[in-house]
């Protein structure tokens, strides 16, 4: 790899500065290395983040839409039990529970079966009791239906409606199937709406918080010197892991969902693999390093944590909020330094899927 290619991309000068000396990363290391540990951390576990975030304000409008919308329509068709109909619409819109369109079906088949299960146990079991048995074999079902939405609905909707049927309201059978209907109607023409249903607000943010802990975790690795410490980075990287971990689960939720696929969505899991190999890249930098492989200058590494912390900026805002990607540093070839040059690679392949997003 020649020098100048590398020097190049990086933007840099010819006047090198040694990696090693006092110069780079010199001043206040261990403060920065220790804002840094926790800039991470807060930014990625902080409630205000979360709430007040793009995926935060999407979801409590995706929440206050669906009970609005339920409510209204509860009080209309039956306001004796008006709490059912946004209860169940609740349920529905977590985010937790997978794609949209798919926890809807399950959710709807699951009650349908538990309202048929529970209207035939009432002609064919005998006497008062056979509510018991409903409720008792709910029970058993709950441990083996943690897997499955809709078996995990058969169960509940059993107790449910042997509770309501003891306490005075045996016609709650049928109400169920039109409750829960109408807030799968709901939640599914809440949950498609444009701003609502777009990926990038889910998923940007997530992919972006694992940038940050990456650029976080490159930095300790450059700024480190040989024979010192490696607890922190060791921290670091476990928290790069763990937010791509969060990123892979929300590309794949995304993929999944039912307009996933139209035209001009973003290639997520793609997205979210590139930037594993960036912190598989760092991670193989790290161990080169301690190898004693050559270390990289100040300014190239400067400016190659800064592409990855514009990078993390613009996957993190909206479209319509996000900083531009800056082509220089334009990352066409890998440092002059064979350290990092998968890191440089796998970056400019991140870029380019980022202009996309």
């Amino acid at each position: 790899m020649s020098g100048g290619g590398a020097r190049a991309m990086l933007g840099g000068s010819d006047d090198r500065v040694p990696f090693g000396s006092r110069a780079a990363f010199d001043t206040g290391r261990w403060a920065s290395l220790v804002r840094g540990v926790a800039g991470v951390f807060a930014w990625r576990r902080g409630p205000g983040r979360r709430v007040f975030g793009p995926a935060g304000r999407d979801y409590g409008l995706r929440v206050g839409l669906c009970i609005a919308a339920c409510t209204a329509m509860a009080l209309l068709l039956h306001p004796e039990h008006w709490y059912w109909l946004p209860a169940t619409a609740t349920f529905l819109v977590k985010p937790d529970l997978g794609p949209l369109f798919s926890r809807t079906v399950n959710r709807f088949a699951g009650t349908a079966c538990g309202v048929l299960v529970f209207a035939a146990a009432g002609f064919v079991l005998p006497g008062a009791w056979w509510p018991v048995v409903m409720v008792t074999a709910g029970g058993a079902l709950l441990p083996f239906a943690t897997r499955h939405f809709a078996l995990q609905t058969v169960a509940i909707t059993l107790m449910v409606l042997s509770f309501v049927h003891v306490s005075g309201a045996p016609e709650a059978a049928p109400e169920r199937i039109v409750d829960t209907s109408i807030a799968c109607l709901i939640v599914l023409v809440v949950g498609h709406l444009p701003r609502l249903a777009d990926p990038r607000r889910r998923v940007g943010p997530r992919v972006g918080a694992a940038l940050r802990c990456t650029e976080a975790y490159l930095r300790q690795v450059l700024a480190a010197r040989p024979g010192t410490d490696t607890g922190e980075r060791l921290a670091l990287r476990r928290a790069a892991y763990q937010a791509l971990g969060e990123a892979r689960t929300a590309a794949e939720t995304a993929a999944a969902e039912l307009l996933a696929h139209r035209s001009g969505a973003p290639d997520w899991p793609t997205v979210v693999k590139a930037a594993e190999r960036i912190v598989d890249a760092t991670t193989a930098a790290a161990v080169r390093l301690d190898q004693g492989a050559q270390r990289p200058s100040e300014e190239e590494a400067r400016r190659l944590c800064a592409v990855l912390a514009d990078m993390a900026a613009a996957l993190d805002a909206p479209r319509r909020h996000r900083p531009r990607l800056l082509p220089p540093p334009a990352l066409e070839s890998a440092p002059d330094c064979a350290t990092l040059s998968d890191v440089a690679a796998e970056l400019e392949r991140m870029r380019g899927y980022a202009g996309a997003v």
